[in-house]
Formats: C-alpha cells, sequence, structure tokens
C-alpha cells in the first residue's frame, strides 16, 4: 500500500468474535508490516450488538494482520462499503497507511479540553493546524463545551461522532474504552477534507427570542410564543401541531459563519394553555434563532448538494472516506436501508468508506443534530 493508493475496506456480520476477525482478514488480503516512517491505522466501527467482544476482536485482528493502530467508534448500525448494518452485530474496517510522524491516537479518555491539549503536547500545539477524528461517549456532558473551545483557542478541526447503542458504549483506541473523548490527530500534511450535510430547508426569516426561561420560549418577535409560532410555519401544519413537530425544527445560527450554517435542535413539546415553546437547548434571551423544515427530500436534496461541493474539492481522488450520520437519518429518513450510503458512493465514486450512525455529530468542532458528517482522505 503506498501513500497514494486507495485504502483497505471490510466488512462482516456475526457475533463470534475470532470468525469476525477471520472474514474481516481474508477481505483484506495478506499484508507486509508498513515501511519504514510509515504506520498503518485501521478505522473500526462496530454495532453494539458485539461490543462486549471489541476486546477480543481487536486482539485477533492484530494477530491476523499487521495494523499498527485500530480507532473508531459503536453505533446501533454501522456502514461499511456498499451496506448500512442494522438489527445485527456487525463490524466495518477500513485500513490506510500515514507517515508515522503525522499521526498520534488520544488513547486514554480526555474530559475536558486542557486534558486534550495535554494528551497532544509534543506533537502539535494549539496553534498549529491539525485535524481530528473524535469519538465520545455520549455519557459525557460537556462534550459540546470541549469542542468550543478547540473552536476558539485552537487552530484544529475536529470531525465525529458521538456513540449510540446500549449504556455500555465503547470507543476504540488502541484498546476499548467506555467513557471521554478518543480519536486520532492528524498533522495538517495528511490531506483531507470534510463537509456536513443537515438536511434541512430554512423557513424564510430570523426570529428573536423576546423572552425565555431555561429551554422554554416564553415570547417570539415579541409576542406569545406559541401564536407567532404557528404564523411561521403556516396554515396548514398549524392545525395539527403534533404533526408539524415531526417536520419542523428549531435552528440556531452559528456566529460569524459565511455559509449561513446554524445548529439544529427539536420542538419538544407546547404549552397550549400558556402558549409555550419548549425546545432541546438551552435559550439566551436576546438571541436569533430561525425555524426549518426537516423531511425525505429535504434531506436527499442537501445531501447531493454537499456531495457535489465536496467531489470538486478532491480533483486527485479519495483514498479513504469516513461517515458519520445521525441516528434519525438512514432508513429512519430516507424510507430504507441503504439509500442514504447508496446517494453516497454515485456521487463519490464507490470509494473505500465506513462509519456508524451517530448520538451527536462533530463538524467543524461543533456538536450537531440531524447531520451527516462526510471526511476524506485525498
Amino acid at each position: 500500500m503506498s501513500a497514494t493508493e486507495p485504502f483497505l475496506c471490510a466488512s462482516a456480520t456475526g457475533d463470534e468474535p475470532r470468525t469476525l476477525a477471520a472474514e474481516l482478514a481474508g477481505q483484506l488480503g495478506e499484508l507486509s508490516p508498513a515501511p519504514d516512517g510509515r504506520v498503518r491505522v485501521g478505522f473500526i466501527c462496530i454495532s453494539d450488538e458485539i461490543a462486549r467482544n471489541a476486546r477480543l476482536l481487536l486482539r485477533e485482528l492484530g494477530r491476523r494482520r499487521p495494523i499498527d493502530h485500530f480507532v473508531g467508534g459503536m453505533g446501533i448500525a454501522v456502514m461499511g462499503r456498499q451496506h448500512e448494518f442494522y438489527d445485527g452485530p456487525a463490524v466495518t474496517l477500513m485500513v490506510g497507511e500515514f507517515p508515522a510522524d503525522s499521526v498520534r491516537l488520544i488513547r486514554h479518555p480526555v474530559r475536558s479540553f486542557d486534558e486534550l491539549t495535554r494528551a497532544l503536547e509534543g506533537f502539535v500545539d494549539p496553534a498549529t493546524p491539525a485535524r481530528l477524528i473524535l469519538n465520545a461517549d455520549p455519557r459525557l456532558e460537556d462534550v459540546e463545551g470541549i469542542l468550543t473551545r478547540i473552536g476558539e483557542e485552537t487552530a484544529w478541526f475536529a470531525t465525529g461522532g458521538i456513540n449510540s447503542g446500549a449504556d455500555d458504549a465503547v470507543q476504540i483506541a488502541d484498546g476499548v474504552m467506555s467513557s471521554g473523548i478518543t480519536g486520532i490527530v492528524l498533522r495538517d500534511d495528511v490531506p483531507l477534507v470534510a463537509r456536513h450535510t443537515q438536511g434541512c430547508t430554512p423557513l424564510p426569516g430570523q426570529h428573536e427570542l423576546t423572552e425565555t426561561w431555561r429551554n422554554i420560549v416564553v415570547r417570539l418577535n415579541g409576542e406569545p410564543a406559541l401564536p407567532a409560532f404557528r404564523r411561521i410555519i403556516g396554515d396548514v401544519l398549524s392545525r395539527d401541531l403534533k404533526r408539524a413537530l415531526g417536520y419542523i425544527q428549531i435552528g440556531f445560527p452559528i456566529p460569524a459563519s459565511d455559509t449561513g450554517d446554524y445548529r439544529v435542535r427539536n420542538i419538544t413539546g407546547v404549552d397550549m394553555d400558556q402558549e409555550l415553546l419548549a425546545v432541546g437547548e438551552t435559550l439566551e434571551q436576546g438571541s436569533r434563532v430561525l425555524f426549518v423544515r426537516r423531511d425525505g427530500q429535504s434531506a436527499h436534496e442537501d445531501l447531493e448538494r454537499m456531495l457535489q461541493q465536496i467531489r470538486e474539492q478532491c480533483p486527485e481522488g479519495i483514498r479513504g472516506a469516513i461517515y458519520v450520520s445521525c441516528l434519525g437519518r438512514g432508513r429512519h429518513q430516507f424510507v430504507h436501508a441503504d439509500v442514504e450510503l447508496g446517494t453516497v458512493q454515485r456521487a463519490l465514486g464507490d470509494v473505500p468508506l465506513v462509519g456508524f450512525f451517530a448520538n451527536g455529530e462533530i463538524f467543524s468542532n461543533r456538536l450537531y443534530a440531524y447531520t451527516g458528517v462526510l471526511t476524506l482522505f485525498t
């Protein structure tokens, strides 16, 4: 495997770790040890149903093939090159080579920004550009705060996702962990590009949160929240608010974004008597929000737009891909399994790919929801 060759890719289903390792190794083919000055990394995604056997799986893979590092996450469902794997144990693996001095794993889970910077001392300092591909435990409370500090205090760019699945969620970084944040950090000489798709269409205008209390919108645009919300979404959806909440979410504009980017959160309930809205975010009185429509057609159109843009950034070709998508996407938003992944692969040209369906998606040092995050090695 040279510095320009496509990565290797494999996937397998079943719950016996030795059998899974043998199947993955067979698909990879025979491998010689990585040449001097280079390191071989296995990006691995496991379904939650085989998390308890992850350690044995890694040992067997390492015994069968000369892979120097393993890094990855866990999901209720995972993605390989050709399929989204639901409702059963599965593992997907992508193997690539990198310059040895351009790669560092975050092997020991970090739980704060300060712990992260200490873990990277001697490899990359905060003022030096670097790419972080992160996997986070869903029980870690301040993921968003850590990402915010990365964005404000460093030249780093983070993508990745929050693991999904059973209570004993695990992530992999040369071992199996079940807390904090782990991942891989790449110096800026490793070429990659990343983009995200939100799958939403903004409704016209932005709106002022005139009065709030915690996560409750009390007054919107200077009037009671519920009547204002009804006018924004229109007469048809207003007739059935329960149905409307399945399509309409609230968006929080990203400050200083030159692309009109925003983070989406659920509208979690309405109080008809007091004319209030509850949302899945602590609110800041006086800030501005927008409302977005989320449905299959919007998601497909935005995905196609993102794929066209990222493909244009890869004139020299694509060696491998990592795709982290929201649990609410995949077969739930695109009707059938493999539709979302198939759309990605048709646009990219059937490239080596692994990924999982996450409980939160990381892009550009921010935590998103209902989003697909695509990272390409070029």
